[in-house]
């Protein structure tokens, strides 16, 4: 018993260790970056998935650089009042820091970003949530589920679609509502929208603030 306990105090003190560490790199990263770039800007952000955060980070790499995520350690590298102030009125950027927001460093100017935000507009799955913009409707019948294996076939009954086997093809034996516009979407129907591989949603970008090198803060 000694030996199992000394064992677990080990393994809880690496764990506590690890995040304030993490912490401090980010602010401290931060604040340096702060001072290489001619702008500061907070933007929000709505459907974004992974694949298209790369490719915006690629996008921005040459001229700037993105942090997203952490919101509360990202206020603290920019300052929560002016005292704080990693730079010059950074602190007033810290507010709009909130929900799916981010910050990007850059020397591009902000026609730039905001043109970039306006056209980057790409097909997304919805969430739950989402207000559909469209009414989709599945027939019954065996031809609406017939390119889903018969293995799937339980899931889809859990998702609440009424569904039954015959000759090991999915049939479906009333009709199912799968989005209706002007509605928020369930998590089944979301579920079921990305089986069927249906993009209900667009990934926006939307410029919040901006504050320039010399101080200037704006509100966009």
């Amino acid at each position: 018993m000694p030996i199992t306990k000394r064992k677990r105090n080990q393994v809880l003190t690496k764990t506590k260790k690890k995040t304030p560490e993490k912490k401090e790199l980010l602010v401290k990263k931060l604040k340096q970056s702060l001072k290489k770039y001619q702008r500061a800007i907070i933007f929000q952000y709505k459907n974004l998935s992974t694949n298209p955060l790369k490719e915006i980070q690629q996008a921005w790499k040459a001229d700037s650089k993105l942090f997203i995520g952490k919101n509360k350690v990202m206020q603290v590298g920019l300052g929560r009042n002016e005292e704080q102030s990693a730079t010059k009125n950074s602190y007033l950027l810290s507010p709009f820091l909130k929900g799916e927001t981010g910050l990007l460093l850059t020397n591009k100017t902000l026609q730039e970003i905001q043109e970039y935000c306006d056209t980057y507009k790409i097909p997304e799955f919805a969430r739950a949530g989402h207000i559909a913009n469209q009414t989709i409707v599945l027939k019954e019948g065996i031809d609406t589920l017939k390119g889903f294996g018969h293995s799937l076939e339980p899931y889809l009954r859990k998702l609440g679609l009424n569904t039954q086997l015959i000759n090991q093809q999915i049939v479906l034996n009333e009709k199912y509502v799968l989005a209706q516009e002007g509605k928020p979407l369930t998590v089944e129907q979301t579920k079921l929208l990305r089986l069927m591989d249906q993009k209900l949603a667009y990934l926006e970008i939307t410029p919040l603030c901006v504050l320039e090198k010399n101080g200037t803060f704006k509100k966009l």
